[in-house]
């Protein structure tokens, strides 16, 4: 209680006191004065220094933001360009397959027929028909709470988030019901096509898609919907609408159009005329 007392009776270190009483002796105040011109011209270089600091960080930071601007408006500028030489490329190749199934038909008829059969399958050629219309985006404000992290395990950032995963289940959900052609914002998938995540975007065949993602599938109206509602793909929409708040519908149309595949191309078939002799099979009768 006693060093309480004395601090609050001379709350003023002794030491203070007594250098205070040297510099009154020797005729000189007894504490330097706050508004010594020394002090103010400190004070007004060092906010002269903060003020250029910071205009010089907000300047840099301007800078980033424009470039920034200028980079997107390029990309999509130049995607803009790029999709427009898909679709006259897609117009194009429409023409050449036309041309080529006139041909055929005159050549033979059972040909043409196995040529149009396999373009379809192969996903070559446009197709229309009744359609099943899946969309999904992200949560309103991205982030769930985590509790159930069924049907994907992901961290909590990307729980509100539509993943790559989350299109790979519902499309594969979808041919499992009987859906003769998918498309993923325009982006015809076929038997190579793949669907990942690039950065942040999600790519069908290296192109990026833009939120929301809209699924659509050709197939028979009757059974489609149905066996997706109730199939591994109903039950994974409603889980991602219900643990993680992603935004999802389903609509059936009379009619949609699904986009011939932007590129195809064989992988282990060549022509025949290029084929090496040597590398032609011998029957067993033939001796080497």
């Amino acid at each position: 209680m006693t060093l309480i007392t004395s601090m609050l009776e001379r709350p003023l270190d002794p030491g203070y006191a007594a250098a205070a009483e040297r510099r009154e002796s020797a005729g000189l105040p007894r504490a330097t004065s706050l508004r010594s011109w020394r002090l103010i011209v400190f004070a007004v270089i060092i906010g002269v220094l903060v003020g250029i600091a910071a205009m010089q960080l907000r300047g840099s930071e301007t800078n980033r933001q424009k470039t920034k601007a200028s980079l997107i408006e390029r990309i999509e500028k130049e995607q803009a360009v790029v999709d427009s030489r898909v679709g006259e490329a897609g117009a194009l190749r429409s023409e050449i397959a036309a041309l080529d199934a006139e041909t055929l038909r005159q050549v033979s008829g059972d040909l043409a027929a196995d040529v149009e059969r396999l373009s379809l399958v192969a996903g070559a050629v446009p197709v229309q028909g009744p359609g099943f219309v899946v969309t999904v985006d992200d949560a309103p404000s991205a982030g769930g709470d985590g509790s159930n992290a069924l049907p994907r395990e992901e961290t909590e950032d990307t729980d509100g988030e539509v993943l790559d995963r989350d299109l790979q289940i519902l499309t594969n959900s979808l041919w499992e019901a009987g859906a003769e052609a998918i498309s993923v914002n325009g982006q015809r998938l076929t038997t190579t096509a793949s669907i990942r995540f690039a950065g942040e975007a999600i790519l069908v065949d290296f192109r990026p898609l833009k939120r929301p993602y809209v699924i659509t599938a050709i197939g028979n109206p009757g059974t489609l919907p149905a066996r997706f509602a109730n199939g591994s793909g109903g039950t994974y929409l409603s889980t991602l609408k219900s643990s993680f708040g992603i935004r999802a519908e389903t609509v059936v149309r009379a009619r949609v159009t699904i986009p011939a595949a932007a590129t195809l191309g064989t992988r282990e078939a060549v022509p025949a005329d290029r084929v090496n002799d040597s590398a032609t099979p011998t029957s067993e009768g033939d001796s080497s």
